[in-house]
Protein backbone atom coordinates (compact mmCIF):
# COMPACT_ATOMS: atom_id res chain seq x y z
CA UNK A 1 0.00 0.00 0.00
CA UNK A 2 1.40 3.33 -1.02
CA UNK A 3 1.62 5.94 1.57
CA UNK A 4 -0.14 9.61 0.80
CA UNK A 5 1.09 11.95 -0.32
CA UNK A 6 1.62 15.01 2.10
CA UNK A 7 2.20 18.99 1.10
CA UNK A 8 4.34 21.04 2.15
CA UNK A 9 3.25 25.28 2.14
CA UNK A 10 5.47 27.41 2.02
CA UNK A 11 5.55 31.69 2.21
CA UNK A 12 8.00 32.82 0.56
CA UNK A 13 9.79 36.12 2.14
CA UNK A 14 11.45 35.64 5.58
CA UNK A 15 10.68 31.78 4.91
CA UNK A 16 12.82 30.71 2.28
CA UNK A 17 14.44 34.35 1.64
CA UNK A 18 16.18 36.32 3.63
CA UNK A 19 14.65 39.45 1.83
CA UNK A 20 12.05 41.55 4.28
CA UNK A 21 14.71 44.12 4.89
CA UNK A 22 15.76 44.70 1.23
CA UNK A 23 12.04 44.90 0.56
CA UNK A 24 11.37 47.24 3.04
CA UNK A 25 13.96 49.34 2.28
CA UNK A 26 12.97 49.25 -1.74
CA UNK A 27 9.71 49.73 -0.81
CA UNK A 28 10.29 53.03 1.29
CA UNK A 29 12.68 54.06 -1.57
CA UNK A 30 9.79 53.83 -3.76
CA UNK A 31 7.14 55.29 -1.97
CA UNK A 32 9.64 58.52 -2.04
CA UNK A 33 10.36 58.74 -5.19
CA UNK A 34 6.71 59.05 -6.20
CA UNK A 35 5.51 61.22 -3.51
CA UNK A 36 8.59 62.95 -1.93
CA UNK A 37 7.75 61.37 1.36
CA UNK A 38 9.89 58.25 3.00
CA UNK A 39 7.39 56.33 4.87
CA UNK A 40 10.14 54.43 7.42
CA UNK A 41 11.72 51.05 6.85
CA UNK A 42 9.88 49.96 9.79
CA UNK A 43 6.59 50.42 8.49
CA UNK A 44 7.07 48.77 4.95
CA UNK A 45 9.04 45.93 6.99
CA UNK A 46 5.75 45.46 9.45
CA UNK A 47 3.48 45.48 6.09
CA UNK A 48 5.52 42.45 4.36
CA UNK A 49 3.40 39.66 3.95
CA UNK A 50 0.49 41.82 2.76
CA UNK A 51 -0.55 42.32 -1.40
CA UNK A 52 1.47 44.45 -3.17
CA UNK A 53 -1.37 47.12 -3.52
CA UNK A 54 -1.92 47.11 0.08
CA UNK A 55 1.33 47.87 0.64
CA UNK A 56 1.56 50.64 -1.75
CA UNK A 57 -1.32 52.50 -1.08
CA UNK A 58 -0.89 52.21 2.87
CA UNK A 59 2.66 53.76 2.95
CA UNK A 60 1.46 56.02 0.22
CA UNK A 61 -1.48 57.14 2.04
CA UNK A 62 -3.27 56.60 -0.94
CA UNK A 63 -6.31 53.97 -1.83
CA UNK A 64 -6.02 50.69 -3.40
CA UNK A 65 -6.60 51.49 -6.74
CA UNK A 66 -5.54 55.13 -6.74
CA UNK A 67 -2.85 56.61 -9.79
CA UNK A 68 -0.55 57.02 -6.13
CA UNK A 69 -0.46 53.35 -5.23
CA UNK A 70 -0.21 51.98 -8.91
CA UNK A 71 2.98 54.28 -9.36
CA UNK A 72 4.48 52.73 -6.22
CA UNK A 73 4.06 49.46 -7.13
CA UNK A 74 5.49 49.81 -10.14
CA UNK A 75 8.49 51.99 -9.21
CA UNK A 76 9.24 48.98 -6.70
CA UNK A 77 8.49 46.51 -9.14
CA UNK A 78 11.26 47.88 -10.78
CA UNK A 79 13.44 48.02 -7.86
CA UNK A 80 13.17 44.41 -7.11
CA UNK A 81 13.56 43.38 -10.64
CA UNK A 82 17.22 45.59 -10.47
CA UNK A 83 18.13 45.26 -6.87
CA UNK A 84 16.41 42.56 -5.05
CA UNK A 85 16.21 39.49 -7.72
CA UNK A 86 20.18 39.52 -8.50
CA UNK A 87 21.15 38.75 -4.87
CA UNK A 88 18.39 35.78 -4.64
CA UNK A 89 21.24 33.03 -4.07
CA UNK A 90 23.21 35.30 -1.06
CA UNK A 91 19.44 35.72 0.50
CA UNK A 92 18.66 32.04 0.46
CA UNK A 93 18.61 31.15 4.86
CA UNK A 94 20.71 28.35 5.48
CA UNK A 95 19.79 25.04 5.37
CA UNK A 96 17.27 25.98 2.54
CA UNK A 97 18.67 24.18 -0.22
CA UNK A 98 19.74 20.87 1.29
CA UNK A 99 16.51 20.75 3.42
CA UNK A 100 14.23 20.84 0.21
CA UNK A 101 15.89 18.14 -0.94
CA UNK A 102 14.94 16.11 2.08
CA UNK A 103 11.54 16.85 1.86
CA UNK A 104 11.40 15.63 -1.67
CA UNK A 105 13.35 12.52 -0.85
CA UNK A 106 11.00 11.86 1.47
CA UNK A 107 8.26 11.86 -0.54
CA UNK A 108 6.41 15.46 0.73
CA UNK A 109 5.14 17.78 -1.75
CA UNK A 110 6.91 21.44 -1.36
CA UNK A 111 4.70 24.21 -2.41
CA UNK A 112 5.17 27.95 -2.27
CA UNK A 113 1.84 29.79 -1.27
CA UNK A 114 3.26 34.06 -1.39
CA UNK A 115 1.33 37.06 -0.94
CA UNK A 116 3.75 38.50 -3.80
CA UNK A 117 2.82 38.59 -7.69
CA UNK A 118 2.68 35.53 -9.52
CA UNK A 119 6.01 36.26 -11.82
CA UNK A 120 7.48 38.16 -9.17
CA UNK A 121 7.41 34.53 -6.97
CA UNK A 122 8.68 32.55 -10.08
CA UNK A 123 11.77 35.21 -10.45
CA UNK A 124 13.48 35.30 -7.47
CA UNK A 125 12.75 31.56 -6.96
CA UNK A 126 14.56 30.60 -10.10
CA UNK A 127 17.44 33.37 -9.51
CA UNK A 128 18.07 31.39 -5.79
CA UNK A 129 17.88 27.74 -7.58
CA UNK A 130 15.63 26.95 -6.09
CA UNK A 131 12.43 27.05 -8.03
CA UNK A 132 12.67 23.32 -8.95
CA UNK A 133 12.21 22.04 -5.61
CA UNK A 134 8.04 22.77 -5.89
CA UNK A 135 5.60 21.54 -7.27
CA UNK A 136 3.50 24.31 -7.81
CA UNK A 137 3.92 28.58 -6.63
CA UNK A 138 0.98 30.33 -5.99
CA UNK A 139 0.48 33.89 -5.90
CA UNK A 140 -1.22 36.49 -4.72
CA UNK A 141 -2.78 37.23 -8.25
CA UNK A 142 -3.57 33.52 -8.99
CA UNK A 143 -6.39 33.79 -6.48
CA UNK A 144 -9.42 35.85 -5.59
CA UNK A 145 -8.63 35.88 -1.99
CA UNK A 146 -5.14 35.87 -0.88
CA UNK A 147 -3.70 34.47 2.68
CA UNK A 148 -4.99 34.02 5.05
CA UNK A 149 -8.00 32.93 3.57
CA UNK A 150 -7.76 29.46 2.20
CA UNK A 151 -8.35 29.78 -1.68
CA UNK A 152 -4.23 30.24 -1.94
CA UNK A 153 -3.89 26.74 0.11
CA UNK A 154 -6.70 25.13 -2.49
CA UNK A 155 -5.04 26.54 -5.36
CA UNK A 156 -1.68 25.29 -4.75
CA UNK A 157 -3.34 21.50 -3.25
CA UNK A 158 -4.78 21.55 -6.83
CA UNK A 159 -1.45 22.88 -8.20
CA UNK A 160 -0.32 19.95 -7.11
CA UNK A 161 -2.52 17.34 -7.91
CA UNK A 162 -3.81 16.75 -4.50
CA UNK A 163 -6.95 16.69 -2.86
CA UNK A 164 -5.79 17.82 0.82
CA UNK A 165 -2.99 18.39 2.74
CA UNK A 166 -2.22 15.13 4.02
CA UNK A 167 -1.59 13.51 7.22
CA UNK A 168 2.10 14.82 7.14
CA UNK A 169 1.41 18.40 5.89
CA UNK A 170 1.74 21.52 7.16
CA UNK A 171 1.95 25.36 6.53
CA UNK A 172 4.94 26.84 6.86
CA UNK A 173 5.36 30.66 7.48
CA UNK A 174 6.60 34.03 9.85
CA UNK A 175 3.47 35.77 9.80
CA UNK A 176 -0.19 35.81 10.97
CA UNK A 177 -1.39 35.32 7.88
CA UNK A 178 0.72 32.53 7.13
CA UNK A 179 -0.84 30.22 10.13
CA UNK A 180 -4.02 31.75 9.64
CA UNK A 181 -3.65 29.74 6.23
CA UNK A 182 -2.93 26.88 8.15
CA UNK A 183 -6.22 26.93 10.60
CA UNK A 184 -8.31 27.76 7.22
CA UNK A 185 -7.71 24.16 6.15
CA UNK A 186 -7.07 22.65 9.42
CA UNK A 187 -3.60 21.78 9.02
CA UNK A 188 -0.20 21.84 11.21
CA UNK A 189 1.00 25.27 11.16
CA UNK A 190 5.02 25.87 11.68
CA UNK A 191 5.68 29.12 12.75
CA UNK A 192 9.75 30.45 11.96
CA UNK A 193 10.67 32.80 13.91
CA UNK A 194 13.75 33.98 12.22
CA UNK A 195 11.39 36.30 9.42
CA UNK A 196 9.39 39.29 9.60
CA UNK A 197 7.82 38.42 12.96
CA UNK A 198 10.08 38.49 16.21
CA UNK A 199 10.24 35.03 18.43
CA UNK A 200 7.80 36.71 20.68
CA UNK A 201 5.52 37.63 17.99
CA UNK A 202 5.04 33.99 15.89
CA UNK A 203 4.70 32.59 19.18
CA UNK A 204 1.74 35.18 19.87
CA UNK A 205 -0.06 33.74 17.01
CA UNK A 206 -0.13 30.15 18.38
CA UNK A 207 1.27 27.71 15.80
CA UNK A 208 1.36 24.12 15.95
CA UNK A 209 5.17 24.49 16.16
CA UNK A 210 7.80 27.08 16.53
CA UNK A 211 11.49 26.68 14.60
CA UNK A 212 14.13 28.82 15.13
CA UNK A 213 15.80 28.26 12.15
CA UNK A 214 15.88 26.37 8.83
CA UNK A 215 17.43 23.13 9.85
CA UNK A 216 15.12 23.09 13.22
CA UNK A 217 12.47 23.39 10.96
CA UNK A 218 13.62 19.88 8.68
CA UNK A 219 14.18 18.13 11.55
CA UNK A 220 10.90 18.55 12.75
CA UNK A 221 8.87 18.00 9.50
CA UNK A 222 11.10 14.69 9.03
CA UNK A 223 10.41 14.04 12.37
CA UNK A 224 6.38 14.25 12.45
CA UNK A 225 6.60 12.51 8.95
CA UNK A 226 8.25 9.53 10.28
CA UNK A 227 6.12 8.71 13.02
CA UNK A 228 2.93 9.51 11.22
CA UNK A 229 4.53 6.98 8.80
CA UNK A 230 5.42 4.53 11.14
CA UNK A 231 1.60 5.00 12.95
CA UNK A 232 -0.16 3.97 9.63
CA UNK A 233 2.35 1.00 9.22
CA UNK A 234 1.15 -0.20 12.54
CA UNK A 235 -2.43 0.46 11.61
CA UNK A 236 -2.35 -1.56 9.23
CA UNK A 237 -0.76 -4.76 10.96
Amino acid sequence: MSVEPSALLFDLDGTLLDTPRAIAEQFSAAVETVTGNHPGIEAARRLIGAPLERMAATLSGSEPDSVVAAAVAAEYLVRYRELIVPKAADLLFPGVGAGLARFTAAGLVPAVVTSKKHHSAELILEAAGIRDRFAVVIGADDVGNPKPHRDSADAALAGAGLHDIGPAGAVIGDTAGDIGLGRAIGAFTIGVSYGVYSPEQITATTPDLVAHTFDDLTYAVLRRHRSLSSDRKRDRI
